[in-house]
């Protein structure tokens, strides 16, 4: 978890069921990854928070966030995903709930794969 700490810019790639991709940017939203947390903020406004399990000897690496209620409880529900990372970007393709982990990051089964930046 060491190489996420940090805060990220997030922008969003949607992959549509015919293949058409639309690159969204997301100004002012940004993850701030603290321990296994993940806090998405809307400008300076906390908003969802997530704990995170990453799995980095999976083939491709998969994260699982469990979404925290405001007590900071685990809910049920989960974001099932599969990520790359490198010193500054990473990439993080996710589904919702009991649809399946995504398998690719260029394939429709990816449906969104957020785009992300470390702030420095």
């Amino acid at each position: 978890p060491g190489r996420w700490q940090g805060e990220w810019q997030m922008n969003v790639l949607t992959i549509g069921p015919d293949g058409q991709r639309a690159q969204l940017a997301r100004p002012g939203v940004t993850i701030r990854v603290t321990g296994s947390e993940w806090q998405y903020r809307f400008g300076e406004k906390d908003a969802k928070r997530y704990t995170a399990v990453l799995r980095p000897d999976a083939n491709p690496k998969e994260v699982d966030l469990t979404q925290l209620d405001r007590d900071g409880k685990p809910t049920a529900f989960v974001l099932r995903g599969i990520y790359e990372l490198d010193r500054n970007r990473a990439r993080v393709a996710t589904a919702p709930g009991t649809e399946p982990r995504p398998t690719e990051f260029e394939n429709t089964d990816a449906g969104t794969v957020w785009l992300l930046n470390r702030i420095e």
